[in-house]
Order: C-alpha cells, then structure tokens, then sequence
C-alpha cells in the first residue's frame, strides 16, 4: 500500500467533501463541448492564429473572490469564464452578453437570472442556465448563503 503525508491525505478528502464541485465542472466541460459542436465550430469557423495548449485550471472552490479562469484574448480561442459568489441580498453588475453565449453553472445555493423584458429564470446547485447573445440580465442572490457559479462565455461571431 502506499504511503499518503497527512497534507495529500487532507487534500483528498477535500476533493472527496465538494465532489459536487468536480461533477459540476465535469457537466460544465461536456457542455461547452456540445456546444462547440451544435454551433459547428471545427467545421464553419477559421480559428485565430494562436498556440492555445491543453492545461488544467485551478481554482479555489472555497473562495469568495471572483476568480477569472479562462480570458478569451489570452488564455483560449473564444472562451471566457470565471467563478462568481454573490452575498445574500445582493446581485452582480446588470450587463448585455453582446456578440456572447452564456452558461451559468450553479455550485452552490440558489439564484435569479433577471432578464430584461422576459421571465425571470430561477436556478439553484444542478442547474444549468443559458444566455443568448444580446440579452441584458442580471444575477441575483435568492438564497440565504452565498450564491456560488461558474459562467462561460463564448462569441458567437469574430
């Protein structure tokens, strides 16, 4: 058997207590896949010139600080993402997705898209909320804890 230090052996029990947070990552990734492929981008789209290599990206999942995980401009070809956590009561900066698609992952507590001019989409930890492209909304805070997601932003258009 091998031998695990008390600080790998804490650190998987860490990953083992908020694998909620992997299987939503994991449905987040096959997702944006599918996504890439519904909008047939390997076959209709000419990628821009960049040396874009497989990484792994980490985050604090404890965190309560916006943490940015993928800048388009640096980082991939069209993806932006990052993890939000909204306190109680409070709400994100209203904004438009413009020429962006956007997915909301829920990794914990509960929420409210608010979306000008149509119904409001409520969504808590299993939910998955898209954004068409030029939609003005806005991210509250429902719930009586944080309010934690990841969003992922795609262009639709160069």
């Amino acid at each position: 058997m091998l031998a695990v230090g008390n600080k790998a052996r804490k650190t998987i029990n860490k990953i083992m207590y908020n694998k909620k947070h992997f299987c939503g990552l994991t449905l987040l990734i096959f997702l944006t896949v599918l996504c890439m492929i519904k909008t047939g981008f390997s076959q209709d789209r000419k990628l821009p010139d960049k040396s874009i290599r497989p990484k792994v990206i980490t985050f604090n999942p404890d965190s309560t600080s916006y943490q940015e995980i993928f800048d388009g401009d640096k980082d991939s070809v069209v993806f932006y993402s990052g993890v939000v956590t909204v306190a109680p009561n409070k709400s994100g900066d209203d904004h438009s997705t413009e020429i962006y698609e956007e997915m909301i992952v829920v990794l914990e507590g509960q929420g409210q898209v608010r979306i000008a001019n149509q119904k409001n989409l409520d969504i808590k930890y299993g939910n998955i909320a898209l954004i068409p492209p030029n939609t003005e909304h806005q991210v509250f805070n429902t719930g009586t804890g944080n309010f934690k997601y990841i969003y992922i932003a795609t262009k639709t258009k160069h």
